[in-house]
Order: C-alpha cells, then structure tokens, then sequence
C-alpha cells in the first residue's frame, strides 16, 4: 500500500526541523553527514532509509479501515524518489500496514544485506509504538532496546535534557521515599540516587521494592514505567509551551493574506476558526489526562494508597498514546508557527502556503475539514 507524495509536500517537509511529528532524517544528513558522530552511529542501518522522513500522519477514516487501526495517526516513512532533487516527489509505506516488512525489503534491497534491513525494520516498529517523535521520548525508547543513535539525530539540547532530568527525579523521589522507607538527612540523597536509576534503567534490581510497592509484574512494571515517564515529560513539556498557546492562537487568527480571492479568505477565517478552537480542546484534553495522573499520585504518596497509582500506571500505556498524540499535535502547531513567524514579524501568508499550512494544521488536530482546497 505504497503511496506517491507530490513534490510540493515533499520539498515543504524538507523545510521543516525535526518535530514532535516530523524525524526529518534527510536535513539531519544535509546539515551533518560529513561528522564522524553520523557516521559512526547512524539512526538507521540502510543509508536510503537513514535519508528518509518519518512522519506521524493523521489517518482518514479510510485509511484507518484499511490499516485496521483504532489510533487517530500512523507512522510514515517516507522515501525521497532523488534525494538530490526533491521536486521528484517520493512514495510512502506504513508501519502499520500488513506487508510492511516486504515493503521495506523490496524498497531497500539494493541498500544493504538481509540482517541490517530487518534491524531496521525493529527500529522503526518500536518508533511506531509511541505517539509521538518526540526527541526526548524517541531517545528514551530507542535507548531501552539497546539503539542509541548519534546525538545530532536529536533536537534537544543538553540543557534541556538536565532540565527534564531534574524535574522528572523530583517527582520520582516522592514515590523512591515511600517504596524503600527511607528518612533522616540521607533521606534525600538516597531518594535522589535511586529516582535517576529509573531514568537510566527502570530493570534494574535495585528497584525491585518499588515493583513490589506497585504490585505490578515485570512486563506491567516496565510499560507503565515509560508511561509514567511519559506523563511527567509531557507536564514538563506542556508547561514550557503553554506561554505561547494564546498569542500562536491569536496570531493565527489575525494573519493577513496576499492576493486572496474573498471566497478563499472566508473558507480560509473558517478554518482557522476551527484550527483555534480545536487547539485549545486539544489543550483541555492533555490538561485533564494530566489532572488524572496527579490526583492517582497524590493518592499514592500522601494517602499510602499503591492501589490508585497501580491502576493508573496499567492504563497508562493506552493513555500515554493518546495524550501524547494530542500533545504532538500542539506541539506541532505552536513550533511551526513560532519558526514560521518569529516574535515581531508580521503574520502575512500567500494563499497557496495558507491553505497548506492550514491543511497540514487541521491534519495533526483531527479535524475533517473537507471545505479547505486539496
């Protein structure tokens, strides 16, 4: 079930940095492919693949009947058809779809042996379980299966990786406290020691009594813990860009548009309507998700109450996905729009790149808006 993809897409998605939606793997290599970290530890194997782009793609109820999903999005790779000349398109493959396997090999047989191809392909069926490309969740995961790409493949800075670190060993030190019983001034120490072990190794057996104040089994104990992870990542996350909610909303809502036909600029103030609007949903959604996690938390550190937070670590896995679906899609917006539209500059577009930007917004947001043009 491979798809064409036009050249306008394909040379709009090569100007975009990698996003919590888009692994932009062909700008990497442009920007990095003569340094000895892409070389020596490559996102991928196949250097046809470790070129392409990886796009967490909003399904169309058709498309979700035919990969027989029930998610609202599906991992795309993407292959440039010349990757010297993106104005000759490319053509897609699923990682959801039933002969994804023999898709790839058929797409990448010339670029490798029969070993790296089917690594590869484990590689990109374990992205295709997160909700979102995310350079800090992707990293995350990647590193619990053994692969650990070269930093450039990752748009997070250093500072920032301290930053979550931090913030998620503060949370994590609540429950460290009460899981090993620790107290007095070592108390702390302890508590810190153990929390940035569950960031670096959650299988370690030292943290054996935590499992066991969760009452988890092992299998359990590991997905909910990269689903707890999860959470507090995205409250970190959404507090870094919920300053510029309402000023992207607003700004998007005040754009200005050259040479529009007034019958463009009413179906174009319609969705942009709508674009607003389902962001803040969106926001709401991810807010509530959040509000759940806290209140089984303080259950669980304040009430002694393990029962509550074991119950949300086991949905956490289905919650985590949704959640962080949704939180890709603001975060998608709202980084699109930022580098778009840098502060103090005006928000004018011409029709063709308003109608695709919007249509690429309402995409990401799940809304059917079948009055923009094609």
């Amino acid at each position: 079930m491979s798809q064409t993809l036009k050249a306008k897409s394909l040379a709009y998605l090569r100007e975009s940095a990698s996003t919590a939606r888009v692994l932009n793997l062909h700008r990497v290599a442009e920007k990095h492919g003569g340094s000895d970290e892409h070389g020596d530890a490559p996102f991928f194997r196949s250097k046809r693949l470790n070129t392409a782009f990886i796009v967490k793609h909003t399904l169309s109820p058709h498309e979700m009947d035919m990969l027989s999903l029930s998610r609202i999005s599906a991992t795309k790779v993407i292959f440039p058809l010349a990757q010297d000349d993106l104005r000759l398109g490319g053509y897609s493959i699923f990682v959801e779809q039933s002969d994804f396997e023999s898709g790839m090999i058929e797409a990448l047989g010339r670029d490798g042996n029969r070993e790296r191809i089917l690594a590869d392909i484990e590689v990109l069926k374990e992205i295709a379980r997160l909700p979102s490309l995310d350079p800090y969740l992707l990293r995350e995961r990647l590193a619990q299966i053994g692969h650990r790409p070269a930093g450039c493949y990752f748009d997070i800075s250093d500072a920032d990786v301290q930053k979550i670190q931090t913030y998620v060993v503060r949370e994590i030190s609540k429950l460290v406290e009460l899981a090993y019983g620790v107290g007095g001034p070592q108390a702390k120490a302890i508590s810190d020691k153990l929390a940035r072990l569950i960031m670096q190794d959650e299988r370690s057996k030292t943290l054996e009594p935590l499992r066991e104040t969760l009452r988890l089994q092992p299998d359990e104990y590991v997905e909910g813990m990269f689903g707890w992870k999860g959470f507090l990542y995205y409250k970190w996350n959404i507090s870094r860009l919920r300053p510029s909610f309402e000023p992207i909303a607003k700004a998007i809502l005040s754009t200005r548009y050259i040479r529009a036909h007034p019958d463009d600029e009413a179906v174009l103030e319609a969705t942009r309507k709508t674009i607003a609007r389902t962001l803040y949903m969106r926001i709401g959604e991810v807010d509530k998700a959040l509000a759940a996690y806290d209140n089984a938390y303080k259950r669980l550190v304040d009430g002694n109450d393990p029962s509550a937070f074991r119950n949300f670590l086991l949905r956490a896995p289905h919650m985590f996905l949704s959640t962080g679906e949704h939180l890709a899609a603001i975060n998608h917006v709202c980084t699109f729009w930022g580098e778009r539209f840098p502060r103090g500059t005006l928000n004018r577009l011409e029709i063709d790149d308003a109608f695709d930007i919007y249509k690429d917004f309402s995409a990401c947001l799940g809304i059917d808006d079948r009055r923009m043009a094609a």
